[in-house]
């Protein structure tokens, strides 16, 4: 991304809509991820910065790459949730 602008790098019209698939995709899981951690902390959706969510999610995926073996991921991504509490 350029200046916050959304470069598509795909060369054939099926790609383009493969990876605006993902993009929506992506949006989409963490917008929910957002959502249902502000409901479980009982706050509204809306006070989650989506900004702030993807970039903690982001972060955290990174460091689960590196440091959980595969077999714990699903705990991991279940503790996700309860982190992003730190962004209410």
């Amino acid at each position: 991304m350029q200046h916050n602008a959304l470069v598509l790098r795909s060369k054939t019209v099926e790609l383009v809509y493969q990876e605006l698939w993902g993009l929506l995709l992506g949006y989409n899981l963490v917008r929910r991820e957002a959502s249902q951690a502000a409901v479980e902390h009982g706050r509204m959706p809306n006070e989650i910065s989506f900004k702030y969510a993807c970039q903690f999610i982001a972060s955290q995926l990174k460091v689960m790459s590196k440091a959980v073996s595969p077999g714990n991921t699903p705990k991991r991504l279940n503790s996700l949730r309860g982190d992003l509490s730190i962004l209410l």
